[in-house]
């Protein structure tokens, strides 16, 4: 039987690359070479064995490139050698939801990084109305940030963002930084980013941004800015109660907050009624629904940067490595 590695997180803190079956694909369904694979947010939730709705033990991975190595039966738009990423989704395409174009929706919804798929292997199956072609200008590093550029997408589109809005990202991660560009390219002219990593704030700024350290100061700041009544829009970014009030305290009356950060702890909901009374519109994001596309021609078009959010290579069998770092970082970033 011939095998290939794929990752799977056994218990908090601990992923290792077991063997699984190489088949054929199915039909409709190709067979890829995974190129890059970036790590998410979310499977940090996961190496800590802390994700609210996946338990332990669990393949992980979803954001990922390659090239298609076979095909199946009755695959017909994608052939070998194509450059492509993947939505990561598993839908039933039958309930209320589907039925009316909104599969991110589905009643049925299932991620393929939690159904025994990793995104960190050496290779992937995916059925073919989950492909994107990659266009030559895009490089398989890019392509591997196409599934968190389509959430922030979705995310943008969510907020409604208008010509000469002002803005505010909580965070200045990888998900912060791309809300920050997607602001900027929807027509908002200021755009503040609180976090506290250096070589992420100074990137901020050279991304057109205005940059902040966290904390009680910056959100002061913002507020003398626009003259104490806040911006317009504001992104949760962090998924941390700190971050979550500062968002309602720098939301203009009558604004828009995005909360886009995955939350592990509790907290109060002071924040809440603060947000009642100021009549902010509280706006949940999640996944994405025909924003792969949009994500794609955001990057091939020049619109957004995403080689600069690249920090490390690792090969598959330092696996993880590369999730320890990651854990350090995160860690320092939430302190």
């Amino acid at each position: 039987m011939d095998t290939f590695r794929e990752a799977l997180i056994t218990e908090p803190g601990k992923i290792v690359l077991h063997e699984a079956e190489k088949k054929t694909p199915g039909s409709g369904e190709v067979m890829i070479k995974v190129v890059s694979s970036a790590i998410c947010g979310s499977d940090m939730h996961l190496y800590s064995g802390k994700h609210p709705y996946a338990k332990l033990p669990t393949t992980v991975g979803h954001e990922l490139a390659g090239v298609i190595e076979e095909v199946g039966a009755d695959v017909t738009r994608f052939k070998v050698g194509d450059r492509v990423c993947v939505e990561p989704l598993i839908t039933c395409g039958q309930c209320y939801y589907c039925q009316r174009g909104r599969y991110d929706y589905c009643e049925n919804l299932r991620l393929k990084y939690r159904s025994g798929s990793s995104g960190y292997a050496d290779y992937y199956y995916a059925k073919e109305r989950w492909i994107h072609l990659l266009p030559d200008e895009i490089s398989f590093d890019e392509g591997a940030l196409m599934e968190p550029l389509a959430c922030t997408v979705h995310a943008a589109m969510k907020a409604r963002i208008q010509l000469c809005d002002s803005v505010c990202v909580m965070g200045d991660g990888p998900i912060a930084l791309l809300l920050a560009q997607l602001s900027l390219a929807a027509g908002a002219t200021h755009v503040y980013v609180l976090g506290i990593m250096k070589r992420n704030l100074e990137l901020a700024e050279r991304l057109g941004c205005i940059p902040l350290q966290s904390g009680h100061d910056a959100v002061q700041e913002v507020l003398r800015r626009t003259e104490g009544r806040g911006v317009d829009v504001t992104f949760e970014a962090v998924g941390i109660p700190v971050t979550f009030n500062q968002a309602m305290a720098v939301t203009r009356k009558g604004g828009r907050a995005v909360i886009f950060g995955i939350f592990e702890d509790e907290f109060s909901t002071k924040s809440l009624v603060d947000a009642m009374v100021k009549e902010i519109e509280v706006v949940g994001t999640s996944s994405y629904c025909w924003d792969f596309q949009r994500g794609i021609d955001l990057v091939s078009s020049g619109r957004i940067d995403l080689k600069s959010l690249i920090t490390h290579h690792f090969p598959l069998d330092e696996v993880q490595k590369a999730m320890d770092i990651k854990k350090a970082l995160v860690k320092n970033h939430l302190r």
